[in-house]
């Protein structure tokens, strides 16, 4: 990845800006309230969250940094 026209880093696009080991960001929604919470083991907080909840933990979703999250962050824009 070229910036600014300085080579930033050589990489394959999954392990670019350490996307591949970045923090999961697991949502979910709690007593009408959308919370978030970064983590790096999300099978385990999603676990953790399914105890809590009778049934399905509402409006629950894991996401990762997407390629262009990492590429922005990379060039100093915010995403």
């Amino acid at each position: 990845m070229i910036a600014r026209g300085r080579l930033v880093e050589v990489s394959v696009p999954s392990a670019l800006g350490g996307r591949a080991t970045a923090p999961a960001a697991v949502s979910w929604t709690e007593d009408g309230v959308r919370r978030t919470e970064a983590t790096r083991t999300p099978t385990a907080y999603v676990r953790e969250l399914a105890g809590r909840f009778p049934g399905e933990v509402p409006d629950l979703a894991v996401t990762r940094p997407t390629l262009e999250d990492v590429y922005l962050r990379m060039i100093g824009e915010r995403a």
